[in-house]
């Protein structure tokens, strides 16, 4: 990380500013932050310094500061009928004056220092108010008058207010607090410590913070935790924190969220560069954190200069609405906040949610409105999962078997004891097989395993569950017997009886065949649809192919289906009914059924 962005972003939050690193006692005012997130790149969309609080205004004129001038070049800038001809902005203007943005959204320039810097007590010359807050849209005289802007004394005094302020060295902390080259030394070892601690941190996702972080606990967390013993593996380290200043120790909470912070700052700045000028495509999902807040996570996938398919995470951005406006602002706002145009975007890609894909007023919609270039591509393997769901659950006799699954997995795995019984069961059952020739012996085969808790946003899952509901049948049967016998109370043993009954009935075994034989063709397309090499004409191809195998399946897979489960049946002495017999539709009452019969008559 280069020492330039770390030394900047130190110089007004960290370095001049004490903090009290050990244990103490008195309540943590929190602090007002500006975060990268917050950033609004189109300059005609953003609000005046002066409007944000006093205590994060130097955070805000240092992140724009950083992020520097709101520059679209790939665009179309909309032409203006201007004195008898059609003008509008130049790109070719950017070269000329590092200072000057331009705003999509108000098709207006401005300049970068004058927002920053702009003094409003002074008087206005060569439109410095109009540079700073309004925009200037005269393309006609518009090399002229950013001649004359660029020599305007408002606007000189506030580029050398912004270079001033980004320099370190003129930093008012460091002019008051006069220290030693020695002690400056010291800082960036201590420095260069605590950035390479929170790097690692970082990479492993592990948590930075202790419960108990005085200088007295046995335990002050990880990334303190490493600081100490950095020290004791480094002599240097250790002298640089021992001789350095005691309140600029680089240990406190709020310079472990700076450095973080700064990281990830960084790394954004690496992904913008890197796809900087490029087409590229959106892929967005809501998540919930732990504290119950609504995020939408942003993806970018765009083709590097190898010629490679890539995909950057970009970052979470907190929605209070999940309403398709909303998540539409959401997503324009942080592709701003980080310089991307949305005339940029060339595809989208999103969970499938009425609100994200909906014809009329999804996202989508609302941004294919704005760009009709991108395009929206619905996930192939989230369709798929989807049909699989929606066919799943349309009959009535399988969505009351998916409704049992749960319950018998809960039951038995509802105890440790629970547990262990079921897998010395299952191992019995396996050792009597293998006497008996019934299964083979090898490499991989027969491993010890455990029932898997269905997930209702993953079909694969189901799948995984079934077949282990099946491998152990005997182990489970077994288990549920002893939860039935050593209830103390027949209302204490969860349905186990209820379970059984369910479990050693002809229908619960023919639809878990049933099932398995489907979702086991399904899960293999979607596994490979899933696959980050795949292209569409290859899953177009195995659409169908399934498709093919589902309707072979329809026409010719009844009689092999109805004789595995009969098989099944015998072994595990189930009855299997007469197939001839006539017997009441499910769901249907046999009193109901005679009093239609006798109508009938």
């Amino acid at each position: 990380m280069p020492k330039r962005t770390i030394h900047t972003y130190f110089s007004s939050s960290s370095a001049s500013t004490p903090h009290t690193n050990e244990g103490t006692s008195q309540p943590k005012k929190l602090r007002a932050e500006f975060s990268q997130s917050d950033l609004i790149g189109d300059p005609g969309k953003r609000k005046p310094i002066d409007d944000y609080q006093p205590e994060i205004r130097d955070q805000v004129k240092r992140a724009y500061a950083l992020n520097g001038p709101t520059q679209p070049r790939d665009i179309i800038f909309p032409r203006k009928w201007m004195s008898g001809e059609f003008r509008s902005f130049q790109k070719t203007w950017y070269d000329e004056f590092d200072w000057l943005e331009y705003s999509e959204y108000k098709d207006a320039a401005y300049c970068l220092y004058c927002y920053l810097f702009f003094n409003s007590a002074k008087p206005k010359k060569f439109g410095s108010s109009v540079f700073a807050h309004q925009g200037y849209v005269n393309w006609k005289k518009a090399k002229d008058t950013f001649n004359n802007h660029n020599v305007c004394k408002t606007h000189v005094e506030a580029r050398l207010k912004c270079e001033d302020f980004m320099n370190q060295k003129t930093n008012v902390g460091r002019k008051l607090v006069q220290i030693s080259k020695e002690e400056e030394k010291r800082y960036e070892i201590r420095l260069t410590a605590s950035l390479g601690v929170a790097r690692f941190l970082i990479m492993q996702g592990d948590a930075f913070r202790g419960h108990d972080e005085s200088s007295t606990s046995l335990n002050k967390g990880t990334y303190r935790e490493m600081i100490d013993w950095y020290k004791d593996k480094v002599e240097i380290v250790k002298e640089a924190y021992e001789k350095g200043s005691k309140n600029c120790q680089m240990l406190s909470p709020d310079i472990q969220k700076d450095l973080t912070k700064a990281c990830a700052e960084e790394v954004t700045s690496v992904i913008m560069d890197e796809i900087r000028g490029k087409k590229f495509s959106v892929l967005i999902d809501e998540s919930r954190d732990v504290s119950i807040k609504e995020q939408m996570a942003v993806i970018l996938r765009f083709v590097n200069d190898e010629g490679k398919v890539m995909e950057r995470f970009l970052g979470l951005q907190h929605v209070q609405s999940c309403t398709a406006i909303a998540l539409k602002e959401a997503l324009v706002r942080m592709l701003s906040s980080h310089n991307l145009s949305i005339s940029m975007l060339r595809g989208q890609g999103y969970d499938g949610a009425s609100n994200m894909r909906g014809e009329f007023n999804g996202v989508q919609k609302l941004i294919r409105d704005e760009n009709p270039y991108a395009f929206y591509v619905h996930c192939f393997a989230h369709q798929l999962q989807l049909v699989v769901v929606t066919v799943s659950t349309s009959s009535a006799d399988i969505a009351d078997f998916f409704n049992y699954v749960p319950l018998i997995v809960n039951n038995v795995g509802a105890s440790c004891m629970r547990k262990d019984a079921l897998l010395a069961k299952h191992h019995d059952v396996l050792l009597e097989k293998i006497e008996n020739g019934e299964i083979m012996t090898g490499r991989g085969l027969n491993q010890e395993s455990s029932l898997a808790r269905p997930g209702d946003t993953r079909w694969g899952s189901h799948l995984k569950t079934l077949l282990r509901i099946l491998v152990m049948w005997e182990a489970i049967i077994d288990v549920l017997e002893i939860v039935k016998k050593d209830s103390i109370k027949p209302a204490c043993n969860g349905g186990a009886l209820g379970l059984i009954g369910k479990m050693e009935s002809f229908d619960f075994v023919f639809i878990l065949h049933l099932m398995i034989e489907l979702l086991s063709m399904t899960d293999i397309l979607s596994r490979a649809l899933q696959r980050k090499d795949q292209d569409i004409v290859e899953a177009m191809h195995l659409i169908m192919d399934v498709k093919d195998g589902l309707q072979d399946m329809r026409e010719n897979g009844w009689e092999p289906l109805l004789k595995k489960v009969k098989t099944f049946c015998e072994r595990n002495e189930i009855e299997v009914p007469d197939m001839d017999d006539e017997i009441n539709v499910r769901g249907t009452s046999r009193r109901r059924k005679q009093k239609i019969a006798s109508s009938d008559e």
